[in-house]
């Protein structure tokens, strides 16, 4: 398997974010097979600026929410995909989740999709009069900043532990809140069968790095996303000729866009010997990992505690994506699902950690640290600090700066004509 060209190259500030991507996915990685395949090229082929892996990551989300509530593995995993794309803008974020309302336009199933949810309650109004939704999120960090914001209202907060429970209740039967009854009348929880929720948000790196918590570690929400995170800008490809949705795809979204009954009689997709044991296999390397981390307590690893569900996940829906009639999860795509999985979160850990921060302070200082490591051994004169780091007003910065000096992480000194200085110590 290829790994990473550390070679990929753009056109913005790297010192911005951090230095790590999926753009250059293995190669087998860009060609699940099936209606994933057929939708991932058709989005690609017709992207102004192409971005594969934001391509694969719609067309994941679109073919699950397609097969919610028909189809689950014999673990009674569903299809359920949460994605987060992570690009710089005009980038080709936009294209991927656009696509998908396009598709569903075309196909009459408008109904399918929505593009954001003020609170719960908006959440639990939408999914009881639809139960399979996807969710749409462009600008996801600002959004999903706004929920964690401590001065936003109850309503806000309440959307992330709505989500946290419904990504795992696409099996059973969910109840909304309870809430106390209005004057003389009763305050009945909705419920509702098997909710599908599936959910697309593209976001740039540092708007989701600056509304992203360490809680989000802890509360499990950054573990049940798929990351995709590029740092490619690539370029535009103008007077591109507008192309119809294939025949095939519009078929294939008319066949699965009229909702099953409840959700319980789920066709079962089994595994063959053979993909059971690359799971199992990967099963034991992830309570490997996971056991290490809480030895080490290096939380972030905790981004591995849904990796074998959202394997199982992936590998169902290209699945039935291959055969819808009669699908069989065999070793190929359950190889392709613990790839992926395995590939993403790695990449995603190593951003976490480079970027996620408690407060400005500390957001700040990291920033900063990221800039001096990549002037390499020669270090950075100040000038050239301050010009990458204007975000930064100067207090903060000299702030940051005497701190990283008093903790040991940088050494401060001085140029043959006096300026200063700045190492990684």
């Amino acid at each position: 398997m290829q790994t990473l060209n550390d070679s990929t190259t753009t056109n913005a500030d790297t010192s911005e974010v951090a230095d790590y991507a999926t753009d250059n996915l293995p190669l087998d990685l860009l060609h699940p097979g099936g209606m994933v395949e057929t939708i991932m090229t058709y989005i690609n082929e017709t992207a102004i600026c192409q971005q594969p892996t934001f391509a694969l990551a719609a067309a994941l989300t679109l073919c699950g929410l397609l097969y919610g509530r028909r189809f689950r593995d014999e673990s009674g995993q569903r299809t359920n995909l949460f994605f987060m794309g992570v690009g710089y803008t005009s980038a080709g974020k936009d294209h991927a989740i656009k696509s998908i309302s396009r598709i569903l336009s075309a196909a009459e199933a408008n109904g399918l999709w929505i593009s954001q949810v003020t609170s719960d309650s908006a959440l639990e109004h939408a999914l009881s009069r639809q139960p399979r939704i996807v969710l749409l999120i462009d600008e996801a960090g600002h959004f999903f900043s706004a929920v964690n914001d401590q001065g936003s209202g109850a309503a806000l907060k309440s959307i992330k532990p709505s989500l946290l429970q419904i990504w795992s209740s696409a099996d059973r039967c969910w109840k909304g809140k309870q809430r106390a009854p209005q004057r003389d009348k009763a305050e009945i929880p909705v419920e509702i069968s098997c909710p599908h929720v599936c959910l697309l948000g593209m976001t740039q790196p540092q708007t989701f790095f600056n509304g992203a918590s360490r809680a989000d570690i802890q509360d499990g929400w950054l573990a049940r996303p798929i990351f995709l995170i590029s740092k490619t800008r690539p370029p535009a490809r103008l007077n591109l000729p507008p192309r119809d949705i294939p025949d095939e795809i519009l078929r294939e979204v008319r066949q699965f866009s009229t909702d099953p009954a409840s959700g319980y009689e789920a066709r079962i997709a089994p595994s063959t010997p053979e993909a059971k044991q690359i799971l199992e296999d990967f099963n034991t390397k992830v309570r490997k990992i996971m056991l290490q981390s809480d030895r080490d307590k290096n939380e972030v690893a905790s981004l591995y505690g849904k990796a074998v569900e959202n394997a199982r996940r992936i590998a169902l829906t290209i699945a039935v994506g291959k055969n819808s009639i009669d699908p069989i999860i065999d070793a190929e795509d359950m190889r392709y699902g613990v790839a992926l999985v395995s590939y993403t979160i790695r990449y995603a850990i190593d951003a976490i950690e480079e970027n996620l921060a408690e407060n400005e302070l500390e957001r700040a200082k990291k920033r900063l640290l990221k800039t001096i490591r990549e002037a390499g051994t020669h270090g950075i004169v100040r000038k050239d600090l301050t010009r990458k780091s204007q975000y930064l007003k100067r207090q903060l910065r000299d702030e940051c700066l005497d701190d990283l000096i008093e903790a040991g992480e940088i050494i401060i000194g001085k140029t043959d004509n006096g300026a200063e200085l700045f190492k990684i110590a």
